[in-house]
């Protein structure tokens, strides 16, 4: 297996971390449905951002996933798409944590098999995540105030996906790989079409211009600065 070591001076990486909602409820069709959506998803994804995604998703422990992402700033989109194409396309959902920082060994393979910070923050906020919400993250100690501000956006954006209705979920799905959605095409790319009232209807009941701001600002973030304006503060 070949792994990839990587050096303190590289760039913040962005841990995925989930696992199925009430899987134990679910058939071993279902979770493999759930799976083959979860590869799609990246796929599609890396289709419209690029080689962003490192190696493949890692499923494991029946129920629960990971996944690599190598520009941070991305790492909210693809998981409000993940929940959005779940919820869509088999009426199921999955809790994600997201952890950002360093990283120390990859293993493309067999992502669950890596180490460092970004790992050990995302599996921590996932077992640490609150009944409330299906959506957390964590942020290095060192980050904060931003830590707390990361948290509580993440935890917004939760109660958002969390009433959209199957089709809300669709039509964001799409709207998400589209800069920027017009909702016209929106509606000619969806199968059976619909009309265009019925994109700007879903999405304006899945709060998507909240969700735009969100994404808006997160994206254009420059995650590290936040760490290394405290490592520079110290003296380290």
């Amino acid at each position: 297996m070949n792994d990839k070591t990587k050096s303190s001076s590289d760039p913040l990486y962005a841990v995925l971390t989930g696992d199925i909602i009430n899987s134990s409820a679910l058939s071993g069709e279902k979770i493999k449905s759930c799976w083959e959506v979860i590869s799609q998803t990246q796929k599609g994804f890396i289709e419209h951002y690029g080689p962003v995604i490192i190696g493949s998703p890692d499923f494991y422990r029946g129920d629960s996933w990971q996944i690599l992402i190598d520009q941070p700033a991305l790492s909210l989109r693809f998981a409000l798409l993940l929940r959005a194409r779940l919820k869509s396309e088999i009426e199921t959902d999955t809790r994600i944590a997201i952890g950002i920082g360093s990283v120390e060994t990859i293993h493309p393979q067999n992502i669950s098999m890596s180490q460092g910070e970004a790992f050990t923050l995302s599996g921590q906020s996932l077992d640490d995540i609150s009944g409330y919400f299906n959506l957390t993250g964590q942020l290095p100690d060192k980050a904060r105030p931003m830590a707390e501000w990361f948290q509580v956006i993440l935890y917004l954006c939760s109660e958002f996906v969390q009433s959209w209705t199957r089709r809300q979920a669709e039509i964001v799905s799409v709207a998400l790989l589209l800069e920027p959605p017009k909702h016209a095409e929106i509606a000619k790319s969806l199968s059976p079409p619909v009309a265009k009232q019925t994109v700007t209807d879903s999405l304006k009941g899945a709060h998507w211009r909240a969700l735009w701001e969100v994404l808006r600002v997160f994206e254009t973030t420059i995650w590290a600065n936040f760490v290394k304006l405290e490592e520079d503060q110290t003296g380290i």
